[in-house]
């Protein structure tokens, strides 16, 4: 269940000469998710580079669980869920000082990533990302849907327990992917009697540049472990990554997006990323998806978590070019890599000074530079920028 509040939007400045969105089509700002687009594609658009610098700590008073810009004050506002499900406003003023909501806005679900959106009217509505898999037959029970640019919906279907690996908590994985139409004709995307989906929802991003996006799925059986898998709206199989090569091991998907060195569109994943994760970058090549380069040393994600948002891509430095934000193998920094040549190069590594426990937040402020939030297991919110 939402709650509506009562609010003006305050829209970004005149952007800065050149500020385009590297996807070529900036998101809806009236719309905050926990991972960024309604394509499920973990990409930040601001116009400025991040202000590395600049970090601002506000004391909670509680576990923070997830993190959102607020729509109404990108870069100034966030809203913040508990561990237990009450989501807060925190509006941070010029001068660093922080002011906390007097009560929650809302009540969701311990554990539900929340989704907030302005109305036509000018109020905010928050709720729950998994409120939406109803319009689905037999659904993942955490399902999240994502969108297609023509309107389509698309969600992870027909549960099984089969694959008995549980990296999200539940053991309970899907073994299709539904396209619904905006008609309501479905199309149904299944992986195979030994295979499952990994995840709670694809990508939907363009990988070959042809005008028209792959769903993208990381698909896992006992024998050969995960790897990437695109398909064509159609359903049809298009490409895939060479398996891990071992049962029981994991691939999680952060997002698709120009982070080559000439700016070539890659899908950034994490290997492993319990076990001495490894960030890799591929790249679409004579049908497949090919590994072009990798860094050792982080992670993405804590085992038994749905918290699957705790990477992300965005052009940290203004350069036209994405750079991948994933956590040290610590939880305890961000780490922002940009590919460089056949591998990646460490730009700058952001403290947390304690343990991850949220999704990372982006938005752009009222100048267009990027801003990033995170939530600490003792209980601070850090903005950096």
């Amino acid at each position: 269940m939402g709650t509506l509040l009562a609010a003006t939007v305050v829209g970004m400045d005149e952007p800065p000469p050149g500020c385009h969105d590297p996807l070529r089509d900036a998101p809806d700002t009236s719309i905050a998710r926990t991972d960024h687009r309604v394509s499920g594609n973990r990409v930040a658009w601001a116009c400025g580079p991040l202000e590395q610098g600049s970090i601002t700590d506000i004391e909670l008073g509680f576990e923070p669980a997830w993190v959102l810009p607020d729509p109404r004050q990108p870069g100034q506002s966030w809203l913040v869920t508990s561990a237990a499900g009450a989501v807060i406003s925190v509006q941070v003023e010029p001068d660093g000082r922080a002011i906390l909501g007097p009560k929650p806005l809302v009540h969701l679900e311990p554990g539900q990533p929340p989704v907030a959106r302005m109305t036509a009217s000018g109020e905010l509505v928050v709720n729950s990302a998994h409120e939406a898999p109803d319009r689905f037959d037999d659904p993942l029970p955490d399902a999240r849907v994502v969108e297609t640019p023509g309107g389509d919906l698309v969600a992870l279907t027909t549960p099984t327990d089969r694959y008995p690996h549980g990296v999200l908590g539940d053991g309970i994985e899907a073994t299709a992917i539904d396209l619904r139409s905006p008609d309501g004709d479905v199309t149904r995307i299944e992986v195979g009697d030994t295979m499952v989906i990994e995840g709670i929802a694809p990508i939907v991003e363009d990988l070959d540049a042809d005008g028209l996006p792959e769903v993208i799925a990381t698909v896992s059986d006992m024998y050969e472990g995960a790897r990437l898998v695109a398909y064509d709206l159609a359903g049809d199989r298009m490409a895939a990554s060479a398996p891990i090569g071992r049962g029981f091991r994991w691939m999680h998907q952060i997002g698709v997006g120009p982070t080559g060195p000439a700016g070539e569109t890659e899908m950034i994943a994490v290997r492993t990323p319990h076990i001495g994760g490894i960030v890799e970058a591929y790249r679409l090549a004579d049908g497949r998806l090919r590994l072009v380069a990798s860094e050792p040393g982080y992670s993405s994600h804590r085992l038994g978590s749905s918290n699957l948002d705790m990477a992300m891509l965005a052009d940290t430095d203004a350069d036209g070019r994405l750079e991948a934000i994933v956590p040290a193998q610590d939880m305890r920094s961000l780490g922002i890599l940009s590919r460089s040549g056949d591998g990646f190069e460490l730009l700058a590594s952001l403290p947390l000074e304690a343990t991850l426990a949220t999704n990372i937040a982006a938005t752009a402020d009222a100048s267009g530079r990027l801003r990033l939030a995170v939530g600490t297991e003792d209980g601070r919110l850090r903005v950096f920028g």
